[in-house]
């Protein structure tokens, strides 16, 4: 049975008044709770003295296993201040291999705009300036649930934005075990926001908690203090920062007897992942991030199969707003975006970029609801995501104008600045240029499980070899129900894209992606020697065969045709050129989400596929999700997706008939 929980509410942002404090600077103030964020003179001298050491945190992080993680929760992220603390202390006092996972919640996020102008008081802190550069740079579009953002190889964020009760009710529902190590307790002060210091979010932050867990607060109000040792926390008062006489803080070291045992840590383990299209490639990434040793099986060279066309188009399918954090294509689209970002960023020049961001124009087809209700269901996302195109432009570009005049007749017509188009074969090279796994070029032909590893028995074609892992990761596609028999076999559905030579200046690029009944792009093909369109692409169901069809040519060049025809003409496509092709098989399920999670049955033995046509969306997301769960970590999802991604949801009890 699928989860239920509370729907998220409306996202507000904060309602920021600029005012200048007793010494002249400008600080931000909410208008919600008549209140400051910080004080210029103080705001960082504060952190440090209520969070970072009212949670022993320089003395603790410089004893830690230079393989443990390290979990900070905060109530109240507000500028970031605290956690920009944390990474500066983190990365003074941490050994260098050590993980710092810090989760906050937010109910009023600041936009990115007041964000970069609230923390211009620091940037004269050279140690500061650059985790809030990293901050500002990935922080979130304002939308309800949580955003996964990895400000550093050893630093992850989650920042979840709605509620904190809601969020850390998430947070206890995806949780195997008690994890947080050291809340920040913050917030507005406690007579100006009730909400954030009630006995009922005390209890949920009990839970998360163990007996080593510390916390530490600004405020020594007495029903504050009295609502945390009701919960379980052994609290003291302690000398507080500047005007506050005393502030409230956990032992040290702490003693929280009715709190969980202790705390969960994960030491490095040999993993192997079967597959190497996006999802190996994915997971090998997440993996490695976490310290494991990986090692991934693919004959076939990375990239290949379903992932392997020139190029592919990158742009969300999204839902009503209201349900976006619970919808995998809105999530993981927010996260893969900063991770084919990522990928931009540690390229050595343009050439290895893996994705650009050329943005998408989206018919928003196909659907049964009329424009007025796709207007209404895009309208209140953030418009640097999505907005309507309105076609009133005029151009110098002969393209552009061909393009406005070909969907000037379409009912809607959507922006995402946010799209546009991935190189998979670059991606390889990233893989290469990192390496985050050794890439073993074999097949799997076995698998087995004892109680204390995994064996893998591999075929290169001509000898075989076994290897011994801790766990392993079955990714490869539709072959996954191959290589395990109990996994479920999804549906084979055959896509060929097309694409043609083009006469334009090849210096020119990417320029137009279009999402219409199919898609096409622009772009630069290495082999040909020119620029190309690229468009498709065919869909066949049940079939696994990969032979170039002049049919499925025909019929993808009818559709783009058919969708932008001023278009193809402005370009010289004529109606039999010189097609080149390429044909790939996506398994997808009845449901239409990825399978992912420990294989039923087996307890070292995990899967994650059925992507469908969306794994260049899915995967990154997806990768987090089960990398995660092999660790026994923390989850950037809710407990309702998490269960539409379960190998054991009640849509896969029944096996698909494959000839329908």
């Amino acid at each position: 049975m699928t989860n239920q929980h509370t729907p998220y509410a409306p996202l507000s942002t904060a309602d920021i008044h600029w005012k200048t404090d007793a010494e002249g600077h400008t600080v931000p103030t909410s208008q919600q709770f008549d209140d400051v964020y910080f004080s210029h003179t103080g705001g960082l001298a504060e952190a440090r003295h209520v969070f970072i050491n009212g949670n022993d945190l320089p003395h603790r992080w410089s004893l830690l296993d230079p393989r443990s993680c390290f979990v900070i929760a905060e109530t109240g992220f507000g500028t970031g201040l605290n956690f920009l603390a944390a990474c500066q202390q983190w990365n003074e006092s941490a050994p260098s291999t050590a993980r710092l996972h810090f989760i906050s919640t937010e109910k009023f996020p600041l936009t990115q705009s007041d964000l970069r102008q609230a923390l211009s008081a620091w940037r004269d802190n050279p140690t500061l300036q650059r985790w809030i550069d990293r901050l500002i740079a990935q922080y979130p579009l304002p939308m309800s649930g949580c955003h996964r953002l990895h400000i550093a190889p050893t630093i992850t964020l989650d920042l979840w934005f709605g509620d904190a009760s809601q969020s850390l009710d998430e947070l206890i529902k995806t949780q195997e075990s008690a994890r947080v190590d050291a809340w920040f307790l913050d917030g507005f002060a406690p007579a100006k926001n009730s909400d954030m210091w009630c006995d009922a979010l005390f209890d949920q932050m009990a839970k998360l908690s163990h007996a080593n867990t510390t916390l530490a607060t600004f405020t020594a109000a007495g029903f504050v203090r009295r609502g945390l040792i009701a919960a379980g926390f052994d609290i003291i008062k302690t000398p507080g920062f500047g005007r506050k006489r005393e502030m409230i803080s956990s032992q040290h070291p702490p003693s929280q007897p009715t709190l969980s045992p202790s705390a969960h840590n994960t030491p490095s383990k040999k993993i192997a992942l079967i597959g190497g299209g996006i999802s190996g490639v994915s997971l090998a990434f997440a993996l490695k991030r976490r310290g494991h040793d990986i090692h991934l099986f693919e004959p076939n060279g990375l990239m290949s199969g379903a992932s392997g066309n020139p190029c592919a188009l990158f742009a969300p399918k999204l839902t009503v707003l209201e349900k976006a954090a619970d919808h995998l294509p809105t999530v993981s689209f927010l996260y893969a975006h900063r991770h084919y970002q990522a990928l931009n960023d540690a390229a050595k020049n343009s050439d290895q970029r893996v994705f650009d961001t050329i943005g998408v124009t989206d018919l928003l087809l196909p659907s049964q609801k009329s424009a007025d209700k796709r207007r209404a269901m895009i309208y209140p996302y953030p418009k640097s995501l999505i907005h309507e195109a309105l076609n009133d432009n005029h151009s110098s570009d002969e393209q552009i104008n061909a393009i406005h005049q070909d969907l000037s007749c379409a009912d809607i017509v959507a922006h995402v600045p946010m799209g546009g188009i991935l190189y998979p074969a670059k991606i390889a090279q990233a893989f290469d240029a990192a390496r985050p796994a050794t890439h073993i070029s074999a097949s799997v032909i076995r698998i087995s499980e004892s109680a204390d590893k995994v064996s893998i028995s591999t075929s290169d074609g001509q000898e075989q070899q076994t290897y011994d892992f801790d766990q392993v990761v079955i990714c490869a596609g539709f072959v996954s129900s191959q290589i395990e028999q109990s996994l479920f076999d999804c549906r084979k559905i055959r896509g060929q894209v097309s694409w043609v030579a083009l006469d334009s200046d090849p210096t020119d690029g990417a320029k137009h992606a279009i999402k219409y009944d199919g898609y096409c792009s622009q772009f630069y093909d290495d082999a040909l020697g020119s620029q190309a369109l690229l468009f498709g692409a065919s869909f066949v169901r049940n079939s696994t065969d990969t032979t170039i069809s002049e049919h499925e040519h025909q019929d993808n060049l009818h559709k783009l045709r058919t969708a932008l025809p001023t278009y193809c003409d402005t370009l010289n496509i004529s109606d039999h050129p010189k097609f080149h092709g390429r044909a790939s098989i996506r398994a997808q399920t009845p449901d239409y989400h990825p399978i992912i999670g420990l294989i039923p049955g087996q307890k070292r033995s995990f899967c994650m596929y059925g992507m469908g046509s969306k794994g260049f969306s899915f995967a990154p997301l997806c990768a987090e999700i089960l990398s995660e769960l092999m660790d026994q970590g923390i989850l950037p999802i809710s407990k309702a997706l998490l269960d539409n991604l379960s190998p054991n949801r009640p849509r896969l009890t029944v096996p698909l008939d494959q000839s329908k």
